[in-house]
């Protein structure tokens, strides 16, 4: 007998413009300062968690996720290569949420399937619609997804869940759940415009135009550093010393042209952020880049774009790839702009690409 399709849920990646970098706690993933973040919309994590009879256990699958008819990824979808660790991660993280959700959904008075770990085993599949590992935040939507799908999948009434959903008091209590197995995990649920600061992230309304996001991918492959270390290290570079403070007032400023709608100011302190970063990772004890020759080709190529009248605004995730936020009026005038480039590369053997994307609302189901 086929495995009927199991609940289906999607979390967008997020790109941090005021970077969460260092942890004050990091068996709660709660950050030294705050950030500020743009939500996607179709660059995103899909997950299926299929329950079958069973005595409770759970298997993660390498296969995609199964959609049901009217529900298919926008893009294709691809599923992520995970070693022994990145598996045991996943599973660690949906079993916290199948433990822990039974009581955060009573709270919401929300009713809980009846026998939930002793009568059923759980299967998880889960694709991605852009590449892992390579600095476009595929944790952060993994574990959003993942948390949405593990708590779906312990509720008896989807149709009462959905409209708790539609306040913020659930949506945060589950931002707060992901954000113990993937701190930027928490962003993912809100968009486009997102604060996270201690414990909780949120949505904010700003002045600023709508924006289109292109990521320049220099290269797909796995990145050598995790982030989870990244945030170890950084704590260790002669930078990172009255980093916290610069990062507070840097959000201050930002938050407050994003709602002012300077765009400028927006594109002047994400610019300086990335540097620093990056800046970080290149001065620790142990010094490591994720630059590749490309990368540092692409930052020369932008730079005197930040002189427009109304320039870009440019970040770099914990990766080699770099993120391209436009207004959306002139987005067309910037894909040519990216296609001109990458065509000028390839002529030099260069085999690099770019992803579009806009912003959303954040995880769903």
């Amino acid at each position: 007998m086929p495995e009927k399709l199991g609940i289906i849920a999607l979390a967008p990646s997020n790109i941090a413009l005021i970077k969460y970098m260092g942890k004050k706690d990091a068996g709660l993933n709660i950050p030294e300062n705050p950030s500020i973040s743009f939500t996607l919309n179709d660059l995103c994590t899909w997950v299926e968690i299929c329950r079958t009879n069973g005595t409770g256990m759970l298997r993660l699958e390498d296969g995609a996720p199964r959609f049901p008819s009217g529900m298919e990824s926008a893009l294709p979808c691809h599923v992520p290569a995970l070693d022994a660790t990145d598996k045991q991660r996943v599973i660690d993280h949906v079993n916290r949420v199948i433990t822990l959700a039974p009581d955060l959904l009573a709270s919401f008075g929300l009713p809980v399937q009846e026998n939930l770990r002793s009568m059923s085993d759980f299967v998880v599949r889960t694709a991605n619609t852009f590449p892992a590992f390579s600095g476009i935040a595929s944790s952060a939507s993994s574990f959003a997804a993942l948390t949405l799908a593990g708590v779906l999948s312990c509720v008896s009434d989807t149709a009462i869940f959905l409209d708790a959903w539609a306040g913020n008091d659930l949506r945060k209590a589950l931002s707060r759940l992901s954000r113990m197995g993937s701190g930027s995990s928490c962003r993912s649920f809100f968009g486009p415009w997102v604060l996270w600061d201690g414990s909780d992230a949120e949505a904010f309304p700003t002045g600023m135009p709508k924006f289109c996001h292109f990521a320049l991918v220099v290269s797909d492959e796995r990145k050598p550093v995790s982030s989870s270390e990244a945030h170890r290290l950084v704590k260790s570079s002669p930078l990172w010393n009255g980093r916290p403070e610069r990062a507070m007032s840097r959000s201050l400023k930002m938050k407050s042209a994003l709602e002012s709608g300077d765009v400028k100011t927006v594109s002047r302190v994400s610019w300086l952020e990335a540097w620093e970063m990056h800046s970080m990772f290149h001065t620790c004890i142990e010094p490591f880049s994720y630059w590749r020759s490309g990368t540092v080709a692409a930052l020369q190529w932008l730079s005197p774009f930040l002189k427009e009248g109304s320039p870009p605004v440019v970040t770099m995730d914990a990766g080699p790839n770099i993120h391209i936020f436009v207004e959306e009026s002139r987005a067309a005038v910037w894909r040519d702009r990216i296609i001109s480039y990458l065509e000028l590369r390839a002529a030099f053997g260069e085999k690099e690409k770019f992803l579009e994307d806009h912003g959303g609302d954040g995880a769903s189901f």
